[in-house]
């Protein structure tokens, strides 16, 4: 990771370099593993599985909706990144981050076409292009709009059980959980299951909506996180850090306690049942929002546990190439066109499974960042990103300091 010096654009040295952005964003990669690992198995077995099933409950309490949340946190960090490093290097900064969002765009397809339907490189790709709107908004501006997003988010709920109050036909849309993805079917090669995952995309990009919009929320509130400057000079900001950490853990407490509200609260019981669906809309936030908090206080006040959080760093410094390494040995080892494990498999053995890959692409990181200063994916994302464009640059004082290799 590098550190720019505000003001000036240049590199720091090595010595000055801030590795938590990666830390953090290799973390979230691990939680992104466990929960597309269980996905993969579930809409094989069809979600066969007890809802007092213990692993089960653990994932979803714990790390379903957190990680990712976490991860397109990241995302908005990375677009102020980037867009700042763009600003001082090229005549039309917009334009490259375009160009930039569009290549990860055919990554995203190719990566549904190719290997697994659960992408969210096109959704990233999508949404992004939304983010040029808000790069030039002051930090103030951002955090209204934020407040906006999040409570029209949390009101949806509720105005969906008010409609359904004063509306008596009986809802025809599809449950996510009974829905089956022909591309997880047993019986298919892999050159069948390619034609499979795109006929199963209809559901996927119908169903997407609110997963989307949550997304984009997130990318507003790393982008508000670096506008603050928060990121920046973190040694001297610890006070800021612990109000962070102290409220999305009490925030965090709220959204947890909603997963038990819900098995004890009657579906008939309207009013509750909505007030559990708001608390559910802000658990993948608070989540989120906690263990990053929890990642900066560990990195700040217990110094001796750096060497041990650096682990982390090397998957984040390859985050891409490590998504997409994942998900092609995740669907070979679970799917019918592979060794078919899905279907053999008990929940504690997908957590295993998950906690092994990820220990794989430690080693795999480590090894290739010790001869090259990026992942392959990483570098060819740059080099498409950059080719053929003249930089120079522009004297600008930039919004941020710590940046990634990306």
């Amino acid at each position: 990771m590098t550190l720019w010096k505000e003001g000036h654009g240049q590199p720091l040295s090595p010595g000055e370099r801030v590795h938590f952005l990666d830390i953090v964003r290799g973390f979230a990669m691990l939680g992104i593993i466990i929960v597309n690992y269980f996905l993969m198995v579930d809409f094989v077995k069809g979600f066969e599985i007890s809802s007092d099933d213990p692993v089960h409950n653990w994932v979803s309490w714990f790390v379903e909706g957190k990680f990712i949340t976490l991860f397109s946190f990241l995302f908005g960090v990375g677009f102020m990144i980037f867009m700042d490093r763009a600003v001082q290097r090229v005549a039309h900064p917009n334009r490259l981050f375009i160009r930039r969002l569009m290549i990860l765009l055919v990554f995203g397809l190719l990566h549904i076409t190719f290997v697994w339907v659960g992408d969210i490189l096109s959704y990233y790709a999508i949404a992004g292009l939304l983010l040029l709107a808000f790069y030039n908004r002051s930090a103030q501006t951002l955090l209204r709009w934020i407040i906006v997003f999040i409570a029209v988010q949390c009101l949806a709920p509720m105005l969906g059980l008010l409609f359904n109050a004063f509306n008596n036909s009986t809802s025809t849309d599809p449950i996510f959980a009974d829905f089956s993805l022909n591309s997880h079917s047993s019986g298919l090669s892999y050159l069948q299951s390619i034609g499979a995952r795109w006929a199963d995309m209809s559901f996927m990009a119908a169903s997407s909506f609110f997963t989307v919009y949550s997304m984009f929320v997130m990318f507003l509130l790393g982008m508000y996180f670096v506008k603050m400057k928060w990121f920046q000079n973190m040694e001297y900001k610890k006070k800021i850090w612990k109000r962070i950490f102290l409220f999305s853990f009490l925030a965090y407490l709220i959204t947890l306690g909603n997963s038990l509200l819900g098995t004890l609260v009657p579906f008939d019981n309207k009013p509750l049942v909505g007030l559990s669906s708001v608390l559910g809309q802000l658990g993948g936030v608070t989540g989120s929002m906690f263990y990053m908090s929890t990642l900066a206080m560990l990195f700040l006040y217990a110094r001796r546990l750096r060497r041990a959080l650096m682990i982390f760093s090397k998957v984040g410094r390859m985050s891409l190439t490590c998504y997409l390494l994942h998900s092609i040995i995740g669907t070979f080892l679970f799917l019918g066109y592979g060794f078919g494990l899905a279907e053999k498999v008990q929940p504690i053995h997908v957590v295993f499974i998950s906690f092994g890959v990820y220990a794989l692409l430690i080693v795999i990181s480590t090894l290739w960042l010790k001869r090259y200063k990026s992942g392959p994916m990483e570098w060819i994302w740059r080099k498409l990103t950059y080719g053929g464009v003249k930089t120079h640059p522009v004297a600008t004082t930039p919004h941020v300091v710590p940046s990634t290799d990306q």
